[in-house]
């Protein structure tokens, strides 16, 4: 309404990798994916995925939003991705709400798909920033995924039932809906139905994308 632009709050974020030789390099990382609680009204919660500055992870983090500003003491951390940082890139990022109140987070496969035109699936030591075997098809894993959890008020979260994996099943993370992607950068889910619709973005080379 105002057409005026104000900072809310500075979330410091990582967005560089480091290879094994030393070479830096910026990547897509940093804040992937913000919404607001669905009784933002009465709450005033945000939820953002972004990159955590002093560890090799993305985290979900609840905030408080209060008038203008983003009280930074109310972070809530639900959730930890821990991931490579030599090779960039697919981080996904979206967070998308179903009408039962559930959260649903998309992660990319922390692959590099910057080698050739082979598959990214390569089992040599010390090649794992470029095998998704590591995380898309890794049951118990979180990259690569569609995440469904339900936030609780203390900032913690339970697992809906329904999720691909049933809770307490042996090398799996219960809180994956879908999994096998490469790099779902933006979801939806239609109110009505409870689908879940998603985009893969892929770098097929340095001069394309679809």
């Amino acid at each position: 309404k105002t057409k005026v632009l104000k900072t809310i709050a500075t979330i410091p974020v990582s967005s560089k990798y480091k290879d094994k030789e030393g070479a830096v390099s910026e990547a897509e990382d940093g804040l992937l994916g913000l919404n607001k609680d669905p009784n933002f009204a009465t709450n005033h919660w945000i939820y953002l995925y972004y990159s955590d500055p002093n560890k090799s992870q993305n985290v979900l983090a609840r905030f408080t939003l209060t008038g203008d500003v983003l009280d930074m003491a109310s972070k809530k951390i639900l959730l930890a991705v821990p991931v490579q940082r030599e090779q960039c890139c697919h981080t996904g990022g979206s967070i998308a709400w179903d009408k039962q109140g559930n959260l649903y987070l998309s992660t990319g496969d922390n692959t590099s798909p910057r080698d050739g035109a082979y598959a990214p699936i390569d089992e040599r030591e010390e090649r794992f920033p470029w095998d998704a075997q590591k995380s898309s098809a890794n049951t118990n894993d979180l990259r690569g995924k569609i995440i469904r959890i339900k936030p609780l008020a203390n900032g913690t979260y339970s697992v809906p039932e329904g999720n691909l994996f049933a809770k307490g099943t042996e090398k799996t993370k219960p809180e994956i809906y879908s999994m096998g992607h490469r790099n779902p950068f933006r979801i939806s889910v239609d109110q009505k139905t409870g689908f879940v619709y998603w985009g893969e973005v892929e770098l097929i080379n340095r001069k394309k994308w679809i």
